[in-house]
């Protein structure tokens, strides 16, 4: 089933983990993770596309398990940063074949080498969406990716907004925001998303953080910022695992009731291929998701 199709009924819940990386290339731990999470009842696994590709040879594979071992729908990555046409094409025929309805395409991250000038035929994600709606019309439901606080190389808030509604003319039928940990960023991003014609569902990306350095890397990785209650607490705790620990659930907690009090249009749980994340925090919103998902 198409993710869209979905999100025209009922907000959804969703996990994203990523192909593991290790030096024999041995993905199989990560099938222990997704039994895991099948047991949550997902609406659906995304899986990354590893850093520069890294990984993206598993990606097909895992999703593959995803979508027709567990009855799951399962949302591959792709990126296209350095990718030729004849390659990308492979990859859809490939996700085509293993009935994978679903891709979150992404221009990706810069190779470390890279000197300003590309050797794929792709510079942005709106591209990579074209061109899979020209080669495979209406076989994939591509979505994107987008930041509450600006994409790090935007100039300014105002042209992020209009890139990302770029990816949404050019077929993206809903987008997944990076990591955040103050929701007044992503509510003023769907707001001013609606003002320039953005209608597409926009999920919610949520993770936990439980030390310093952690949430030293996310706010990094995503572009965010951190709220000051929340770095005094995961400081104030940061000798003692456990209680950071319980600090970064409670937050995340916090965030997804809040979100679901004012109707975020879906949760997206970056679980970094820990499977307890995803069970504490969805037993500590049980009667809340019961509520907010019947409505």
């Amino acid at each position: 089933m198409k993710i869209n199709e979905l999100l025209k009924k009922r907000p959804t819940l969703s996990f994203e983990i990523f192909p593991p990386k290790n030096n024999e290339n041995d993905i199989t731990s990560i099938y222990t993770t997704i039994s895991e999470l099948s047991k949550l009842n997902p609406d659906f696994i995304s899986v990354t596309y590893g850093a520069n590709g890294s990984t993206s040879k598993n990606t097909c594979q895992i999703a593959s398990t995803i979508k027709n071992k567990y009855g799951i729908e399962a949302v591959a990555h792709l990126t296209c940063i350095n990718s030729s046409k004849e390659e990308i094409l492979k990859i859809l025929e490939k996700l085509k074949n293993n009935n994978i309805e679903n891709i979150l395409s992404l221009r990706g991250d810069y190779p470390k080498d890279y000197d300003g000038h590309l050797k794929g035929d792709f510079k942005y994600a709106s591209e990579l969406n074209e061109f899979i709606e020209a080669s495979f019309p209406d076989t994939f439901c591509l979505s994107g990716g987008c930041y509450p606080e600006t994409h790090f190389e935007a100039k300014s808030f105002e042209e992020d907004l209009q890139n990302l509604k770029k990816k949404v003319d050019a077929g993206a039928k809903y987008l997944v925001t990076q990591i955040f940990y103050d929701n007044q960023y992503y509510y003023r991003l769907v707001k001013e998303a609606r003002k320039i014609g953005i209608n597409v569902p926009i999920l919610a990306g949520i993770m936990p953080a439980h030390n310093p350095k952690q949430l030293k890397n996310i706010a990094k990785m995503s572009s965010c910022s951190i709220p000051y209650d929340l770095a005094a607490m995961i400081d104030r705790f940061a000798s003692y695992p456990k209680a950071g620990r319980e600090v970064g659930l409670h937050y995340a907690t916090y965030q997804i009731i809040d979100l679901m009090t004012n109707g975020v249009d879906g949760i997206h749980i970056y679980t970094m291929n820990k499977p307890e994340i995803a069970k504490e925090i969805l037993k500590r919103t049980e009667y809340i998701r019961d509520e907010f998902f019947k409505c």
